[in-house]
């Protein structure tokens, strides 16, 4: 029986990982600004507009103009970390998690989740550029750039350039590391 809770527990959390992935998306790309028309904002906004669009459009009906923080998102992020904790909850131990621990569990996983995709971002970024330094030319291109360069530019400040050598990301993916290791670790529960 542990193989099948094994199993479920590693299809939860994946269903729900990319489900909290392309939300956490959507807020990042509203942050940055980046059209529904550049093609990774075309393909967020189609896949979460069917069900936020409509809420967006309730809390904003007669304003036009979409605030640069994606509210609705936010709380949508809130609602599916409860449902999957729930569920995780009920897989691992077979009762629902004490609402204590599964507020705690939220708070970490709200934090966890941005440095996890952030690292990947960075990394992705770092991986590109040394092994195709021709990539500029596809559209992922842009959006990594926009959501890396405030990040390089704080690396920088950190640790400057060494003899041409940029220390940047890797200094914010060791930030980010620590920051997730240390909130993992701190966890009353293993489910994070």
């Amino acid at each position: 029986m542990a193989g099948l809770t094994t199993v479920g527990f590693f299809l939860v959390t994946l269903l729900f990982s990319i489900i909290l992935f392309v939300l956490w998306l959507r807020i990042i790309l509203r942050y940055f600004r980046i059209s529904n028309i550049h093609p990774a904002g075309k393909l967020i906004f189609s896949l979460t507009n069917p069900i936020l669009g409509p809420i967006e459009r309730l809390f904003h009906r007669g304003n036009k103009r979409f605030s640069r923080y994606d509210w609705v998102s936010l709380c949508m992020i809130i609602l599916v970390e409860f449902i999957k904790f729930i569920l995780l909850g009920l897989l691992t131990y077979h009762k629902i998690i004490p609402f204590v621990y599964l507020i705690v569990l939220i708070a970490a996983d709200l934090i966890v989740q941005p440095c996890n995709l952030l690292f990947y971002a960075l990394l992705a970024r770092v991986l590109l550029d040394l092994l195709n330094p021709q990539w500029q030319r596809h559209p992922a291109a842009d959006l990594l750039k926009i959501i890396t360069d405030p990040l390089i530019k704080i690396g920088r400040k950190i640790i400057p350039n060494i003899s041409g050598f940029d220390f940047g990301p890797f200094i914010m993916m060791i930030i980010f590391k620590i920051i997730t290791l240390f909130i993992s670790a701190s966890m009353p529960l293993p489910l994070l």
